[in-house]
């Protein structure tokens, strides 16, 4: 009897209908839900404007610890029932020219893998295209950086050399 009334919850979760993710393939964007230490970097220009003019850098940050910790329950489920959806902590920067400057410090951003979309507070990406929506108008495009010229590019706005290799 304790057996089947451990078993229940998870019969339930796997029973449940959820509408599956967009395939990762179908996917220009592609954010892992379950990283929770990773940090993504999506570089959104306007359209008519060049990267090196003006652009806004959204960092989708690495978790809190205990939101870290929350995650196990995630990949212990995911047999039962997939993670498609996710929040997770977000800075706004924006290049102008040469100046460089943090719009908004601390937000949240939403990743929706059913539909494709990520919602941020000011705009809206599409991560089977790339498009950037602000007011439900397409506004540019975005792309996710290499997490290296990510952390690269945050160093420059922080003037922090780069770290040198210690053997000569």
């Amino acid at each position: 009897m304790v057996f089947l009334t451990l078993l229940l919850p998870l019969w339930a979760i796997g029973c449940s209908r959820q509408s599956p993710p967009i395939p990762a393939e179908q996917l220009q964007i592609k954010i892992n839900l379950l990283c929770t230490t990773c940090d993504d970097f999506l570089q959104c220009t306007r359209t008519g404007q060049s990267v090196e003019s003006e652009f806004r850098l959204y960092r989708l940050r690495e978790k809190s610890f205990f939101a870290q910790i929350a995650t196990i329950w995630d990949y212990l489920i995911q047999w039962f029932h997939q993670k498609t959806n996710d929040r997770r902590p977000l800075t706004i920067y924006l290049e102008q020219g040469s100046v460089s400057r943090v719009l908004v410090p601390y937000a949240t951003a939403k990743v929706d893998l059913v539909t494709g979309f990520i919602t941020l507070p000011d705009s809206t990406i599409d991560m089977r295209d790339g498009n950037w929506f602000f007011a439900g108008e397409i506004a540019g495009q975005c792309r996710a950086m290499v997490r290296r010229d990510g952390y690269r590019w945050l160093r420059s706005l922080l003037k922090k050399s780069l770290p040198t290799g210690g053997a000569p």
